[in-house]
């Protein structure tokens, strides 16, 4: 941002902190699920009996930033917490090595565990956000027995508990918590508090606005509510509900293309291919045509279908099983618009558009 853009900003933003989407905000919405958060935290506190919870919720629903918030809180408690993303750390293995403070590679799995379950034996919150992506659950089985750590787990699919092995899962025993949409109401309360802690001024009836058109149109998504009232507010667009209407389009957008900046090449080329080619047999070979063209080795038909289950663990894509005749195919729908998947698409491999 130019120095001159950044005055400009400066005059209508108080605290542009506040509209940071990965940061702890000051003061959170208290949905009723969060009172049983905190009960069971504080149960935990004062017993010391772990108490491990499994999160759902879909994307925009708070419940990273609730987590965050609470982490926060307990740290006031001299209760030591771990946050990990398994989007990045899918493995045990790597889990261990983030809590164990070693980058490098050669250390037998048992090594990193036995260092990480001493460094969290006694009175912890551990936090794993995005465990849609956990491709094991070693970690949750060692340290459920072995540790006075409390687990919480983040995730998307509501499906997710269904896929810890029963072991594990009987070890341990967590409570499930859903975070459903956020509704206009929800919304409006939520963008009431970013104004009021982040802007010099606002319109309460705009607030409304965005918080009405997010929650019928983008699924109650904070983060799109968030960015659409800080793009109001860079513009002053207050007065005017088409270019509110407009803020809200490219929140959304731009929410888009964050999640599509964190994907990896192959990912990405990817949800490029399925994005025009819907049936997922015929997207395939020109899958592994443009994998060949990018310089990157051709993958396997079961590796390729992992990439598409690790999309739509994303919200990018949904699979759709359709039967042809006598025989069943997938097909992919998208949830997020096709002319920004291009777009992305062409900052990193232009050469193939041309």
């Amino acid at each position: 941002m130019k120095g001159a853009d950044l005055q400009e900003v400066t005059t209508k933003i108080k605290d542009l902190s506040v509209f940071d989407l990965s940061a702890a905000p000051k003061r959170i919405y208290e949905r009723k699920e969060l009172f049983k958060i905190a009960d069971l935290m504080m149960e935990y506190n004062v017993l010391g009996i772990p108490n491990n919870i499994i999160i759902y919720g879909p994307r925009g629903s708070g419940k990273t930033i609730s987590i965050l918030y609470f982490m926060d809180i307990l740290k006031e408690y001299n209760i030591k917490t771990f946050y990990v993303r398994a989007r990045e750390c899918p493995t045990s293995y790597q889990i261990y090595q983030r809590m164990a403070g070693i980058s490098k590679i050669g250390y037998h799995t048992g090594e990193l565990r036995d260092n990480a379950l001493n460094n969290f034996k006694e009175k912890s919150v551990i936090v794993i956000d995005e465990a849609d992506f956990l491709e094991d659950f070693e970690i949750l089985y060692h340290f459920s027995r072995n540790t006075k750590a409390s687990i919480i787990l983040l995730a998307q699919s509501i499906q997710f508990g269904k896929r810890i092995d029963d072991a594990t899962y009987s070890s341990l025993l967590p409570t499930k918590i859903y975070f459903s949409e956020y509704d206009a109401e929800a919304l409006y309360q939520i963008l009431k508090m970013r104004a009021e802690d982040g802007l010099h001024t606002w319109d309460d009836s705009t607030l409304r606005l965005i918080a009405a058109i997010v929650s019928r149109d983008h699924h109650g998504d904070a983060r799109i509510a968030i960015r659409a009232l800080f793009n109001v507010a860079i513009t002053d667009a207050w007065q005017d509900e088409e270019k509110v209407k407009n803020a809200i389009i490219e929140a959304s957008r731009e929410i888009d293309i964050m999640s599509l900046k964190e994907l990896k090449e192959t990912d990405l080329i990817a949800l490029f291919v399925v994005s025009k080619i819907k049936e997922t047999s015929k997207a395939y070979e020109i899958f592994n045509n443009y994998m060949l063209k990018t310089h990157h080795r051709p993958l396997s038909k079961p590796a390729f279908f992992r990439i598409l289950n690790y999309l739509q663990n994303l919200g990018l894509i949904t699979q759709i099983r359709k039967k042809v005749g006598k025989y069943y195919t997938t097909e992919i729908d998208l949830l997020i618009d096709e002319k920004t998947i291009e777009e992305e698409f062409a900052t990193k491999f232009s050469e193939l558009l041309t």
